[in-house]
């Protein structure tokens, strides 16, 4: 169990100024956490060590780096042991830690610099904490013990709202997942437009060769030959088509790109998927029309011309 203020992945942010005494001043984002707070996150401590409750104002002021913050600090050397300052609250910190870097706001931003300090140390007084528990099971008994505590410890104060990581994770991509569904919804829209269009046009271009394929057969075509030569014409038209399209939509992929969280525009299996499901739809879009083709009398198609 730990403590932190700001919530990962929760769209808030703080943030300050902090240069060393080599010169250089860098933004990085601030969090005030908890000794054992890495631990119950599970962000893998690179070098150093992590918060305890003797790093206490009178020990002197600690803070720990993630990698980004560390390189920006101290490119080609080892942040530990080093000092960083505070130029406006003329503060200097200890870089008593390095850790891994973590995804601070949201997920789709790059994890940011960031550093953290204890909350015991914190010359900022916060409105309130978050505390960290990892639960093995599960969350409703703790819950219930929690409140039970907070009641009778605290009556005047309300309960302890109790949340999942998993549910701060999926409100953190709650609105990207929303755009996800409508981009399916409307590629669902897209593709069943796409196949009655086909559809339409190639029984319309099938349509108009009527007597050509009833001349085909009165000189002794087969009805096998006229589905083979229909289908392949069809399929020619429609695998161009498709063509052009994939070149179309690789060049306006990008477009798409600041929609997407680690998944290339590009994605072969994506573009794979898309062909396969435009050439069913060409196929089968081409078969009924090539179908039809074939049950054509030839008599009556030489009588019509």
């Amino acid at each position: 169990m730990s403590f932190e203020f700001i919530v990962p992945l929760s769209h808030r942010g703080w943030n300050g100024n902090y240069s060393t005494p080599a010169g250089g001043t860098h933004l990085i984002y601030m969090n005030a956490v908890g000794p054992d707070y890495f631990g119950t996150m599970r962000i893998p401590l690179y070098l150093g060590r992590e918060f305890s409750w003797s790093d206490s104002k009178a020990s002197g002021l600690k803070i720990i780096l993630n990698q980004s913050a560390a390189k920006e600090f101290f490119p080609g050397q080892i942040a530990v042991g080093q000092q960083i300052t505070n130029p406006r609250e003329k503060l200097s910190y200890e870089v008593v830690g390095v850790v891994t870097d973590a995804k601070y706001r949201d997920m789709e931003s790059p994890a940011p610099a960031a550093a953290y300090v204890p909350i015991q140390q914190d010359e900022q007084p916060k409105p309130s904490l978050t505390a960290v528990v990892r639960v093995d099971g599960p969350l409703a008994p703790l819950a219930g013990a929690a409140r039970a505590l907070a009641a009778r410890l605290a009556p005047t104060i309300p309960a302890p709202v109790m949340i999942a990581a998993d549910e701060v994770l999926n409100r953190s991509v709650s609105a990207q997942r929303m755009m996800a569904f409508v981009a399916l919804f409307f590629a669902v829209c897209a593709l069943l437009v796409t196949a009655i269009g086909l559809y339409g046009t190639l029984a319309y271009a099938t349509a108009r060769r009527t007597s050509e394929i009833g001349i085909r057969m009165a000189l002794g075509a087969g009805r096998v030959g006229v589905v083979a030569m229909v289908l392949r014409e069809n399929v020619l038209v429609a695998a161009v088509g498709t063509g052009v399209g994939l070149v179309a939509a690789v060049l306006t992929s990008r477009a798409l790109a600041s929609f997407l969280y680690e998944t290339s525009p590009g994605d072969p299996l994506v573009l794979m998927f898309s062909v396969a499901a435009l050439a069913f739809i060409a196929s089968t879009a081409s078969v009924l029309p090539a179908l039809r083709a074939a049950r054509i009398d030839p008599m009556r198609a030489l009588r019509d011309e």
